[in-house]
């Protein structure tokens, strides 16, 4: 690819969750002004299907010129471990068997139908891995291509959250979606440690709540002062505790970068 044609490259950068499809233009690594927008999906029981169907159906009538796609997933959808260290991992075939083995451990035989996925972590560190349903996968996938899109990533929405943080080297950082929290820690330019939970729409007690309860389990997180806050909840909170520090966001498609996940 030449230098102009990377400096040209336009993807337009989608976010899938239960109740909308946001999107946003990205050229030469910023989102275009004005070209952001929001899609509402009726969507009760937070169905992955009925959210799929909205992607397709804004791909039906997006006039686009068949840009390419980088899509991030909500957390709802995507089951997320922090796994050991094993040998197996140094094979592709040994690793998807590992890698099955640990999910089904945690979640029950149902992660058998799963993709999984790791990020790239020194050898002999603990990597963090990502489960999602395979057709909902293959489903983004066969949407994409049924419209001629080529889909550049599909990743759980922690990921470019993660990654539009990194730089600042937050000790640790929360993510809160509709009806989710994230609280994870950080060292290295790695997520070194994940909690994730359920949460309602008065989620500030919550996020002090899952945090004090995870320091129990983890008391060297009692040395961390500041926790930064990346709210696509859509609810606001006015009394969250000082240990909390919103960054500005102007959406959930606005933090995609480089995909970290393929």
């Amino acid at each position: 690819m030449s230098l102009i044609e990377r400096v040209t490259r336009a993807t337009v950068c989608l976010h899938l969750a239960p109740h909308g499809l946001d999107g946003v233009l990205r050229r030469a690594g910023r989102p275009l002004p004005d070209s952001a927008f929001h899609l509402p999906i009726l969507n009760p029981d937070a169905s992955w299907e009925v959210a799929l169907g909205a992607l397709r159906g804004w791909l039906e009538q997006d006039g686009g010129k068949k840009l390419p796609l980088a899509v991030s997933l909500a957390s709802r959808w995507c089951a997320m471990l922090m796994l050991p260290w094993s040998g197996a991992l140094l094979d592709q075939t040994s690793a998807q068997r590992f890698l099955h083995s640990q999910f089904a451990a945690v979640y029950g035989d149902g992660a058998r139908a799963w993709r999984l996925a790791t990020d790239d972590a020194p050898y002999g560190k603990p990597r963090l891995a990502c489960g999602i349903d395979a057709a909902l996968l293959q489903g983004v996938q066969d949407a994409a291509a049924a419209h001629g899109r080529r889909c550049l990533s599909i990743e759980p929405i922690v990921g470019p959250a993660w990654r539009s943080i990194a730089g600042s080297k937050p000790a640790a950082f929360a993510l809160v979606e509709a009806g989710r929290l994230l609280l994870a820690t950080s060292s290295g330019g790695r997520i070194t440690a994940l909690h994730s939970q359920s949460c309602g729409a008065a989620w500030g007690e919550e996020l002090d709540s899952a945090w004090r309860r995870w320091n129990l389990r983890a008391p060297q997180l009692d040395a961390i002062e500041h926790v930064t806050l990346i709210d696509l909840s859509g609810v606001p909170q006015e009394d969250l505790t000082g240990r909390f520090q919103p960054v500005p966001v102007a959406g959930a498609a606005h933090l995609m970068r480089e995909a970290a996940w393929a």
